[in-house]
């Protein structure tokens, strides 16, 4: 019998002789009576148990150990997560609702998602943009009205190929597109992640036990911040920002402002979304050149699994001595094609 906790174990012992049910055996989980009757110690101990109606007394094997938490301990966690109404940030949202957080998200549109509604009690939604820094202060303050502060914040919220032009050569970048991806990709979650650690501060000096848990950052690259996007400069260049210089400085930031805080970034590979499906269908090359011939696993990688990994990260039970890091969500990319067949 396996048993891992370290409570008294109570034992069904059958009738060996077939007649009827066995007496129920109690033993400690420190010490328990041995085959000669002394006590034996925790691992690996054999309890000679006297069976009922005259049957003959046999060995039961007790194997047991420390308990582990393997809970994502997420329960009432507020978690405010910025882009929430897109396809990774509603599987991200699901997720977290499904672990029972309760989640703020901050969209200019809401959700879409019929399990995403204001009627869900563990969910709410504002309507934001994460460029103006009034419109974040407000957000975040009205977010805490009903869920009180912020423990833990997603910054996904960004610019992406679905409404960026894409050019052959940096050289037909218009400089209007460059500031504002970098308005909305690093401004914006450079604002989002001020906002957050303000919101902190100020709980810190009312909170002074610091019974909060969860508390971290976890911001959403890309790994067009790792290999670049030909083209499009002005994302690669943004999502490098925020999971490289921007991650970095803030995670000796974040603890001095709440002990224990942590922030890390998820940089996804390419994602299997509609839009993305669309791409690949206009597009014989798309699905070879962005998820096949550069990654270990050939496939694209479903939101949900972005959504977990961003979970994971989430979790200070998961990920405690986590901070600082990128995860890679990519199926093993490395690397981008730099010349197709018919171009070489």
């Amino acid at each position: 019998m396996w048993h891992n906790t370290n409570k008294p174990v109570e034992i069904q012992v059958p009738n060996v002789g077939g007649r009827g049910v066995g007496d129920v055996a109690q033993t400690s989980s420190d010490r328990v009576p041995g085959p000669s009757g002394e006590e034996g110690r925790k691992s690996g101990v054999c309890g000679k148990v006297a069976a009922p109606n005259g049957s003959r007394p046999f060995l039961i094997a007790i194997v047991i150990g420390t308990t582990m938490d393997i809970s994502l301990n997420l329960e009432d966690t507020h978690v405010l997560i910025t882009g929430g109404s897109g396809f990774i940030g509603s599987s991200t949202v699901t997720a977290l609702l499904t672990a029972g957080a309760k989640v703020t998200n901050l969209d200019l549109r809401p959700s879409t998602e019929p399990s995403h509604s204001e009627s869900q009690r563990n969910y709410q939604f504002f309507s934001c943009d994460i460029s103006s820094e009034t419109a974040l202060t407000t957000s975040f303050s009205l977010a805490s009205e009903k869920f009180g502060p912020v423990a833990c914040c997603i910054a996904l919220a960004s610019l992406d190929f679905s409404v960026l032009p894409h050019h052959e050569s940096l050289a037909d970048m218009e400089v209007e597109q460059w500031r504002r991806t970098h308005r909305i990709n690093v401004e914006g979650t450079f604002l989002t992640a001020r906002t957050w650690l303000r919101q902190l501060r100020e709980h810190a000096k009312i909170d002074i036990e610091r019974k909060l848990s969860n508390v971290g950052l976890v911001i959403v690259g890309s790994e067009s911040g790792t290999f670049g996007e030909r083209g499009n400069a002005d994302y690669a260049s943004g999502k490098s920002a925020v999971q490289g210089g921007l991650i970095k400085s803030l995670m000796g930031d974040v603890n001095r402002i709440w002990p224990g805080a942590r922030v890390n970034a998820v940089a996804p590979g390419p994602v299997d979304t509609p839009q993305f499906k669309k791409e690949c269908a206009e597009n014989p090359n798309q699905l070879w050149v962005d998820a096949q011939a550069t990654t270990a696993l050939k496939r694209p990688v479903p939101p949900e699994s972005v959504a977990k990994s961003i979970l994971f990260l989430t979790s200070e039970n998961w990920s405690g001595n986590i901070t600082g890091q990128v995860l890679n969500v990519d199926s093993g990319k490395q690397g981008k094609v730099m010349n197709l067949i018919d171009e070489c």
